[in-house]
């Protein structure tokens, strides 16, 4: 498994569509609650500890799915992939490696294509050291 990530999807159908994305790509994921998927590379958990974080490379949040802390998550180094609206539009940004700047990866649409985009742009970003050194250091000062 490449990245391993954390799925916190609320509506079923747009969570088994990334899901099933993420697991043909290769990734690997931990989806917080919600039914067991018999699909490869994922499992469910009911939540994730705090200690278990350092493991993990991404999250997709959808900002309505309980139990995800935006904060921690990128304290450990967690890739944020979300909606552009969010809590927190005003301090993060799209990753542009071009410029150095940026700290996750963000949707304008609820459609699970465009949602699964945003972990492929990920995947794309995270094969280049230097980008990936500059994208965990950029969400690791975000907060």
């Amino acid at each position: 498994v490449a990245s391993l990530g954390i799925i916190a999807i609320k509506d079923p159908e747009r969570r088994k569509f990334v899901l099933e994305g993420i697991s043909a790509i290769g990734l690997g994921a931990v989806v917080i609650g919600g039914e067991d998927f018999s699909v490869q590379n994922i499992v469910t958990l009911e939540k994730i500890s705090q200690n278990d974080l350092v493991g993990f490379d991404f999250f997709v949040f959808d900002n309505e799915h309980e139990g995800v802390d935006v904060i921690q998550y990128m304290k450990a180094g967690i890739t944020p992939i979300m909606p552009e609206k969010n809590v927190f539009s005003g301090m993060l940004r799209e990753f542009n490696p071009m410029k150095f700047e940026g700290n996750g990866f963000f949707w304008n649409s609820d459609n699970p294509y465009c949602i699964f985009q945003k972990v492929v742009a990920y995947t794309e970003n995270i094969k280049f050291p230097e980008d990936r050194r500059v994208l965990l250091k950029n969400i690791t000062t975000t907060f």
